[in-house]
């Protein structure tokens, strides 16, 4: 989880990553070009690519938080 310079949420959230292309929509998809972009740099999250992974640790960061936040939920 990352603090955002989205200018409407405050963090961002990826409890999954990964993805599978199911139109031709996909042809152009940011988020396998970023996981790639990622797994090469060593992110440990990253390390299987575009391939559909959850994150279990990820699961129970919501329930840490002391007040709400406006998060983007991203993968």
């Amino acid at each position: 989880m990352a603090q955002s310079s989205i200018e409407w949420t405050e963090m961002t959230w990826n409890p999954t990553t990964g993805g599978t292309k199911i139109s031709s929509g996909c042809k152009f998809c940011y988020a396998e070009i970023m996981s790639k972009r990622l797994k090469a740099m060593g992110v440990e999250k990253y390390k299987d690519a575009f391939k559909v992974r959850t994150h279990p640790d990820q699961l129970n960061i919501p329930y840490t938080w002391k007040s709400s936040k406006i998060v983007f939920v991203t993968q």
